[in-house]
């Protein structure tokens, strides 16, 4: 009994340090909102949205990189280098003005967040068994949406008060560093079940068969399906809460400014509550199928709901929160991907899913903004549904995930 307490108290330790990883890559995405004219003037930069897509650039570029690295290497080795390198990255920026360097630096913190959630998948994967992984990597991703809290609502309030950009990250910085002190004291070696399999990663595994999983990863069908699913149901956060959230409540609701930021950041709160239960949920049954179809069924129910335009402020409040919150089911989709592949590429399967991810979501702002010119938000907003309705029909093409135990080449 005590074994089996200590085992699970290494393994929570251990993915709460990773998953604290998640959450400050989180806030640095949300400082790109508060310290906007703080960038700006500091950077002298001429388009903004230039300067926060390197972000994107960098999670981009590294993601493939990042899956194999971790398949190779000791996680908690990779994660306190990644979060080395982002917080350099970020001292950098705060003591120094030259607009090169800064893009430089944002584009290197764009390569340490393509390890975050990749991260969380390789510790969740190493210490919990086939069929419970969900629910950790659930909670991870709640956590990294309370660094998003936090770095809008906390380093406003931070800005507010200090009258200084330079102030809200040097602050930024000690948390790094205090993160990184976590790291190193909480992230235990793996379980000695797959101490072999660590030692065959660092000490046998060549480049040319990290090459040879990465195909593997490619040319399995059911990884771009689950990749596609979770980049369909990610749509409505991506563009209501992210990007055209606010402006389409204005404009199609016409309230106010202040209601519309309330509103939409609701979807986050239904998100942090949604997520761990849809995974908690398909955990317990072990069965990730069923609450993949009933949470794209009730998402699309509920973003039809917006079509209606005599909606009232306390409606909207409740159908934001149930946006966030059944659409939350895209966090099953994650350990389908791990479970459909063997235990030492994991994290190279999760990095395709993410890269499919984080394009899709690109895709997503774009095409809805092109439309929004050519019709209005709310003809662009059709887009959503349609989008959740495709993500139902692949839930009938994907397969229920059983751990193969076929390695991978």
């Amino acid at each position: 009994m005590h074994k089996n307490t200590n085992y699970s108290l290494r393994a929570w330790l251990s993915m709460f340090a990773a998953a604290l990883f998640f959450f400050y890559w989180f806030i640095q995405l949300s400082l790109n909102n508060t310290l906007i004219d703080y960038y700006i003037a500091r950077y002298q930069i001429g388009s903004y949205g230039l300067f926060t897509s390197m972000y994107l650039i960098g999670n981009v570029l590294m993601f493939i990189p990042a899956g194999v690295i971790l398949d190779r290497y000791n996680s908690k080795r990779v994660i306190v280098s990644a979060l080395i390198v982002m917080l350099i990255s970020v001292a950098i920026m705060t003591f120094v003005s030259n607009q090169f360097i800064a893009y430089a630096c944002m584009l290197l913190v764009g390569f340490g967040g393509a390890f975050t959630l990749l991260s969380c998948v390789r510790v969740a994967t190493s210490w919990f068994e086939h069929g419970r992984v969900g629910f950790p990597i659930s909670m991870a991703i709640t956590i990294a949406f309370l660094g998003s809290y936090l770095g809008n609502a906390g380093g406003h309030a931070l800005l507010v008060y200090s009258g200084s950009g330079q102030v809200v990250q040097i602050t930024n910085i000690v948390m790094g560093l205090v993160i990184i002190v976590l790291a190193l004291l909480l992230i235990q070696k793996k379980p000695q079940r797959n101490e072999q399999n660590e030692q065959n990663n660092e000490a046998q595994q060549s480049i040319w068969r990290a090459f040879k999983n990465l195909r593997y990863v490619v040319n399995k069908k059911q990884n771009w399906l689950a990749a596609l699913y979770i980049s369909l149901m990610n749509f409505p956060v991506m563009i209501l809460e992210f990007s055209f959230g606010q402006a389409f409540l204005r404009h199609s609701f016409s309230i106010s400014a202040q209601d519309a930021a309330m509103i939409a950041g609701i979807i986050s709160i239904g998100y942090m509550i949604g997520g761990p239960l849809w995974n908690k949920l398909s955990d317990y049954y072990r069965s990730r199928k069923p609450f993949m179809l009933l949470g794209a069924s009730l998402s699309l129910v509920v973003t039809l709901l917006l079509l209606n335009a005599n909606l009232s402020y306390h409606a909207l409040i409740v159908i934001f929160f149930f946006i966030g919150a059944l659409t939350a089911a895209q966090n099953i989709g994650y350990p389908v991907i791990a479970e459909s592949n063997p235990t030492e590429i994991a994290a190279s399967a999760t990095s395709l899913g993410s890269l499919i991810i984080m394009g899709g979501g690109a895709l997503a702002q774009i095409g809805f903004g092109m439309l929004e010119q050519s019709l209005s938000f709310r003809g662009a907003y059709i887009v959503i549904p349609i989008c959740i309705s495709i993500s139902l029909l692949l839930v009938f093409l994907i397969k229920e995930p059983k751990r193969t135990e076929i390695k991978a080449e």
